[in-house]
């Protein structure tokens, strides 16, 4: 049902302290302070001083930094995820 009423993906960045996207997406990379995966013919990298995964669904991933120091989006084609 969800599909429904979602068309196109979406990323929502709330007061730079959360991001989180909904639509299918493959999870690269997770530490401390990095969180990177595929989105939507993106490669998005979010660096900050503490990165928190609360979510990681199958298409839905939310997370919350502490002091957000850079989001790099840079756009690829064929990642495999659209």
């Amino acid at each position: 049902m969800k599909k429904l009423f979602q068309l196109t993906p979406l990323l929502e960045l709330s007061e730079y302290e959360s991001l989180k996207i909904i639509g299918p997406y493959r999870f690269i990379h997770a530490d401390a302070t990095t969180c990177s995966f595929a989105y939507a013919d993106y490669h998005i990298t979010v660096t900050a001083d503490l990165v928190r995964i609360h979510a990681l669904k199958e298409e839905m991933l939310h997370l919350s930094v502490e002091n957000l120091q850079e989001i790099h989006m840079k756009m690829t084609k064929n990642m495999g995820v659209s």
